[in-house]
Order: C-alpha cells, then structure tokens, then sequence
C-alpha cells in the first residue's frame, strides 16, 4: 500500500542520512528493502557522493543495528550463526554483481592472514617487504583507526579521499542498478557497513592491478568473508589465543577450527610456533583434509642477519613475514621462468616445500622491515613533559608484551599514568594485574572509546545507546578500581580529550615528565590519535617521531 512505502521510505531516508533506527532484525531488514521497489530507493540514493564525507555517511548508514537488539542468549547465537554461516556465498554475490569473477579473485595473487594477535603487523610487514622488493601492492585490515579509508592501502599509502570517493560510487551505482532476483535466499541490494568494505578492498586491488593483495582476517578466518578467495597464493596463522570467544568458541581448539578455515587446497599454510600446542593437531587435520601441510618458521634468532628490535612484540611476526614473503617470491618468480636467488643477488636458498628455514636476509626485505610503519602498535608521540605510549593490545598475551615494550622504553624516576579500557567480553580486572606485574602504575584513568564529546569524526562515530554505555562502563570500572585496589588511584572521563587534559595539566602542575600507556582495544587507540596526532593520516602516517616502527632503535 502507499502507506506501507511512505513507512519504508522514510526508514530508508534516516538510515542514508546516518540517523540511529530503532532495532531491526536483519532478516526484517532484508524483507524492507525487497518490498521498496527500486524506483522509490533510487529517490533516496541515486545521487553520487561529491565528497568523502558524503560517501563515509552513506557508508555508515549500512552499519548493523542488530547490537542494539534485546533478545535471548539462544536467539541470539542463533541468529549470529545463521548470519556468519552466510558471510562468504553473500560476499561473493556481491562481488559478481560488480562483476568479479573467481577468475579475477585468483589473478590477485592473494596473501591471505589469520590469527588472535599479531596478524595485523604480519601483514603490513609482508606487504612492506614486496613492495620494496619492487612489487605493487594492495593491503587491507581492519579495524580503522581514525578514518575508514585506512582499511585500503595502496602501495603502503592509505587510499586517498577523492579515490575512496571514486570507487565507493562506483560500487554504490552498480549495486543500485542491479536487478535482484526475488528470492528469500538473494541477498539485500547493499552490503552491510563490513561486506562493503571487504568487497570495495578486492575491488580496488583487481582495478589498480596490483601485484600481490595481501589480506587480513576480519574475525575468525572460516566464515569471515574476506574468506572468498578460492585458490591464495599463501596463507598464514598467526598465534593464536582467547579473544571474541563468544563467536569463535572458549577453548584453543574450537578457535583454531576457525581460523584454519583460511587453508586451502593444496596451498601451503604458515604458521609460528604456537603458545597452546593443542592447535597443532586442528591445524594440521585442516592442512590433511586440504591436501597440504602446515609449516612453522623460525624463531628470529636462527637467522644469520636478524634485525635488532626494540619490543620483543615483532619478533615471531617478522620471521613469519620473511618466509611468507620468500615464498612468494619464489612462487612468483617460478611462474615467469626466474630464480629467487638470480633476483634477490643470491641470498635466498632455493625453496624446501615442506619446511622454513633460516636464510641470510636480503637487504630490500631488511629495507621493507626497517621502514614498515604500523600505527597505533608499539606507536610512540611526544608532547612536551609528557610521552604518550600507544598499543592496542587486547588479549592476556599481547597486554603482557606490551607492558613489558612500555617498561623497557621509560625511566623508572618517571610518573606512570595507564590509560585503559576494553570491549565486549574481555575482563579488564585480569588485563590490569598482567601490567602491574611488570610495571608501577601511579594513576589509572578509565576512558571510553570516545575521543571527544565537543567535535566528532563522523568515520568513528558510535550510536548514542553505544556511546552512553561506553561512559557508564568506565565510570563503573573505576568505581570497582577504588574498591578493590586502594593502593593505587583511579580515574575516570567521558572521552579520552578530558582524560589527556587531565594528564597534561598534571604534569604540568607537577613539573615532573610523565609517561602514558594507553592500551586495551584498538579503539581506544584510535580515539586517542584523533586527539593527539588528529593530522596524523595527512601526514602520510609515516612520521618517525609520531609511528611505532618495527626497526632497531629506542622509544
């Protein structure tokens, strides 16, 4: 009836324009946007986006509600199995309705990276080491940090503005003009806030035609939905631990079931060597079942030529990179009739299938480790009396190498401030007495993901319910601080601008230099470069002073 499209056209109008709907299930969702017809959507959509700021609303506006959805625990899982069990045939819907064979997935030469911790770092050290061995590259991660375009880089450059602009449109018309078949199983015409993002990525590496594409795992790794490609040419866990265990199971075993859903037939996966040994039997059942094998690399120290690091952080990392990147090489090279040794002047022994061995490090993979830059992880910036010390560490073992990388990096005469807050089902109480352990906290300062309450960028936005329980959370935990641990002072602000400041006029009041840690999600650290470095992406994200860098040297 024209009330019913009145309704759903309004619903619609809201969500282009970003505004917070009420809960809609996707199921729900999927039936609204088959019963607008395409005419009274295209009123909506039909005009292109003229800045980045437009398209970053219209991306926003395909963000799941279904958080916000009050049901029972059983519905619940229900509902996310369905939706996770679905996330890699909808994906490759998406792709064929712009056109993107599994033909041109394969010819990408994809990279594809799993894990709990560190496969972030893995792959932007990999990518970092083909691109200065010559090769164009493509590299998508998640989350983002400060702008939504970083989940797309170029050639180690985040895209820019006006390209976003571009291929977002471009993608947006096609999904608009597309004709949808009507069927309960057919995809909605738009892909959620993530599948648009995963989808743009392989999107934008096949038109640039870039060398090699090198992946990173949203969640998990079987059901995630950067899981569409079909033949890699590489693919690599990294260590493996307990994080989104609600989604991806609460023992070792069940999360790397998960991530061994990334091996493919008959391509070899690298792995390093694992804290909890009892992923090895699921990996390798994997790599069986896929007519392959799983290869474990060597610690770092096994090579004749191992950078000097100043956090024991990369070190498992950079030799997973190195032999994912000498294996792709000599892949690559294979194919078009050469020699990895001919290429890389001799140092690189020839290929053992089966096994990864230690090699004398050829300097444009030492170049590409020296200069890889990997914001918001082991991530250092000065400001006046005060050293701020960034990581996103989230997980018991990544917080304890971080707090040991931040007691490492400052004098003990120094007052210390932490900087904390966490996300979803990780228990912050055990996250605190992992840094204790290591480090004389002063002042703990509880902070919401939230960079400021005077300005917001719309890429970082959260959905006011969002927002507020963010700020209750940290008012309690710092509540709970004080009565349980009286020996040490507790804070607690609405964003992270109040909590700096806080710090900042402290210091100065005290005249005594101060170092920060600020750690827990990447979030939080995402809030926190909007406040501190907010040009940071404008200025090429590649500052020195401002980066946490990967190579030899102190913080």
């Amino acid at each position: 009836t024209s009330q019913k499209y009145k309704i759903l056209k309004q619903w619609y109008q809201r969500r282009v324009r970003g505004q917070f709907l009420p809960p809609v299930y996707p199921a729900t969702q999927l039936r609204l946007q088959r019963a607008l017809p395409v005419c009274q959507f295209r009123m909506i959509t039909a005009e292109s986006c003229k800045t980045y700021e437009e398209a970053v609303e219209r991306l926003m506006s395909l963000q799941s509600v279904t958080s916000t959805v009050q049901t029972s625990e059983k519905e619940a899982k229900t509902q996310q199995f369905s939706v996770r069990n679905s996330n890699v045939a909808v994906t490759r819907t998406y792709l064929e309705r712009l056109g993107v064979t599994t033909a041109d997935l394969d010819e990408l030469k994809v990279i594809h990276v799993a894990g709990t911790k560190g496969k972030g770092s893995t792959c932007a050290l990999t990518e970092s080491i083909l691109r200065n061995c010559g090769y164009s590259t493509g590299f998508t991660s998640s989350p983002h940090l400060m702008e939504v375009r970083e989940r797309i880089r170029l050639n180690g450059r985040v895209i820019s503005r006006d390209l976003f602009s571009q291929y977002f449109n471009e993608m947006w018309q096609q999904f608009e003009q597309c004709e949808i078949p009507d069927s309960e199983n057919s995809p909605p015409r738009f892909p959620s806030f993530l599948k648009y993002l995963v989808v743009m990525s392989y999107y934008v590496f096949i038109k640039e035609r870039v060398d090699v594409a090198v992946i990173e795992v949203g969640l998990g790794g079987r059901y995630d939905c950067t899981n569409v490609i079909e033949h890699p040419a590489l693919t690599a866990i990294t260590h493996l631990g307990y994080d989104h265990c609600s989604i991806l199971g609460h023992t070792i075993e069940e999360i790397a079931n998960e991530k061994a859903g990334i091996i493919k037939e008959g391509v070899p996966m690298l792995t390093v060597n694992q804290h909890y040994t009892s992923s090895y039997p699921v990996l390798e059942r994997e790599a069986r079942e896929k007519n392959t094998a799983v290869v474990r690399v060597p610690p770092l120290s096994h090579y004749p030529n191992p950078p000097t690091l100043n956090s024991e952080t990369w070190s498992d990392n950079i030799s997973l990179s190195l032999q994912i990147a000498k294996r792709w090489l000599n892949s690559n090279l294979h194919s078009q009739g050469k020699n990895i040794g001919a290429q890389l002047n001799g140092d690189v022994p020839s290929l053992e299938p089966a096994k990864a061995v230690p090699f004398k490090i050829p300097e444009p993979f030492l170049r590409g480790i020296s200069t890889c830059q990997w914001p918001g992880r082991n991530h250092v910036i000065y400001r006046d009396k005060v050293t701020y010390h960034l990581d996103g560490a989230h997980t018991p073992v990544s917080i304890g190498l971080c707090s040991r990388w931040f007691k490492r990096c400052t004098a003990e005469s120094r007052r210390k401030v932490l900087v904390v807050n966490t996300t979803r089902d990780r228990h912050l109480t055990d996250f605190l007495d992992i840094i204790r352990q290591d480090i004389v906290v002063d002042l703990i300062i509880f902070c919401p993901n939230i960079a400021s309450n005077q300005y917001i960028v719309k890429d970082c936005e959260w959905p006011d319910d969002i927002k507020q329980g963010m700020i209750k959370r940290a008012h309690q935990n710092a509540a709970d601080w004080k009565e349980s641990c009286s020996d040490i002072p507790a804070l607690s602000f609405s964003s992270v601008e109040e909590g700096i400041k806080h710090i900042e006029t402290q210091t100065e009041s005290s005249n005594q230099r101060t170092d920060v840690l600020i750690t827990g999600s990447l979030h939080l650290i995402g809030a926190s470069l909007q406040v501190l470095h907010p040009t940071f992406l404008d200025d090429g994200g590649r500052d020195q002073l401002h980066t946490g860098t990967l190579s030899s040297g102190t913080c």
